[in-house]
């Protein structure tokens, strides 16, 4: 049953309005503190080692990594059972800093040498196995795999691991080359393993049918803006929805890397936070199961966000956009897995099956995550468009709100409803004059025109 946006769930509303008048327009703006201030561990002391834009891709690449590591870990959404699974996109020009997502990979690498090295010595005992009685080739076993892989080697790499597979690649052509090549089932695959549809290869080449029930893939890239089109050649083709992207167009500047402006070592920071990585992975690897559930409020509460959100598009006669919001939802359970279980790491038991409920806070991480994100899906989506004009969903809010035809002392009292401040609504009427989103009728007079939004 559909719920409409109502105008007097405005003050309260979490996907309408920002603290920062300047975060406000911003599509490409920052997380909130609010995020930050009470994070599970190890989450909460990697993000306390950076600031700014390094900050938000240490987070961002940080969950998108820790969500390949997370075996057995599931939750219920919408009536089918859900893994943790992410696909994070970091967007920003060259010299902007977002190498800092490197750091991330470093919590997982213990988990992938270990899983090679099993591999490697299952391999050599069975080589050396006397051939009657050696069996099927041990199957090969490792975490991250190569964005450069092809896609009939990524289904043998799906088929044969014991659980998620992580594509961690800081430029995202390595990836757009490989779809490029093979773009049906590339695409396909990225598609369906987001959903844990069951994927199906047939191999002329060793005369060979693979089918994979329930495969786990994460995925963190970075790249370029003009390294987005190439992998994602359609807004329609759904794979675009199932991205988390983090965008931002500032380029650093230089900054001190003497020793005296490092008092951390970040290959030691990361490889002792790497360690309780793994032994979260390893407990959960021996776990007949772990599931993470919402409280009904809580089920409530994100419910009523995300329609919220939904109506705000609607309204905006923006309807291709809707999948994307759609998908949202089940970005930010996922995410609220990943905290939870983090948050409950010391209550792992082994080998019992197990059941951790979220608490408020992290749903309302989820929730604040989710909301800076779609405003950076906004700004991806709106490239695919010629003369589109990108607003931030408050913005949207606010518009839907506004009369066709209003005096400035008016539209400000909808501002204010919107949590809106005077001086940033004068901004905002001055960005939507020059986006031709209003024409001024008269001194402190506004009319709408009909935009491509």
């Amino acid at each position: 049953m559909e719920t409409n946006f109502k105008k007097e769930d405005l003050k309260t509303a979490e996907f309408e309005s920002s603290s920062s008048s300047a975060q406000l327009v911003s599509l490409n703006k920052k997380m909130p503190d609010e995020v930050f201030e009470n994070l599970p561990e190890p989450l909460k002391t990697i993000t306390e080692k950076f600031e700014g834009r390094e900050r938000d891709i240490l987070l961002l690449s940080s969950i998108g990594v820790i969500s390949s590591v997370l075996p057995n870990v599931y939750g219920f959404y919408d009536g089918r059972t859900f893994n943790p699974n992410l696909y994070v996109f970091i967007i920003a020009p060259p010299a902007s800093g977002k190498g800092t997502m490197n750091w991330s990979k470093k919590l997982v690498e213990p988990i992938h040498e270990k899983l090679l090295k099993e591999t490697n010595a299952n391999r050599i005992r069975w080589k050396q196995s006397e051939e009657r009685t050696r069996g099927e080739k041990p199957k090969s076993q490792l975490k991250i795999v190569p964005a450069n892989t092809s896609s009939s080697k990524l289904y043998s790499h799906l088929e044969e691991a014991n659980d998620s597979l992580l594509i961690f690649e800081t430029e995202a052509d390595s990836l757009s080359n490989m779809l490029k090549q093979d773009w049906g089932n590339f695409s396909d695959l990225l598609r369906k393993s987001f959903q844990h549809e069951t994927l199906s290869l047939s191999r002329q080449s060793d005369d060979r049918f693979i089918e994979i029930k329930k495969p786990k893939l994460s995925i963190v890239l970075s790249g370029t803006p003009d390294q987005v089109k190439p992998l994602i050649e359609s807004k329609q083709n759904g794979l675009l929805s199932r991205f988390v992207f983090y965008g931002f167009d500032e380029i650093s500047g230089w900054k001190d890397v003497s020793p005296k402006a490092h008092r951390v070592n970040y290959d030691d920071f990361f490889e002792e936070q790497s360690k309780l990585i793994f032994e979260i992975h390893e407990k959960l690897k021996q776990s007949k199961g772990v599931e993470i559930t919402l409280t009904e409020d809580q089920w409530d509460r994100f419910q009523e966000k995300m329609k919220m959100a939904l109506n705000i598009i609607a309204e905006n006669d923006k309807t291709d956009f809707l999948s994307v919001i759609k998908r949202f939802g089940l970005i930010c359970f996922r995410i609220c897995m990943i905290l939870t279980i983090l948050r409950n790491k010391e209550r792992i038991t082994i080998p019992e099956k197990i059941c951790f409920e979220a608490i408020d806070e992290d749903m309302k991480i989820s929730l604040l995550m989710v909301k800076n994100l779609i405003d950076h899906s906004l700004l991806v989506f709106d490239k695919y468009e010629k003369k589109v004009v990108s607003l931030t969903m408050a913005e949207r809010n606010l518009l839907n709100q506004l009369p066709n035809a209003f005096r400035r002392i008016k539209g400000l009292e909808v501002a204010k409803e919107c949590s809106v401040p005077e001086r940033t609504f004068d901004e905002i009427l001055k960005k939507w004059e020059k986006q031709k989103i209003l024409k001024k009728t008269g001194f402190g007079q506004y009319e709408k025109i009909i935009i491509k939004q």
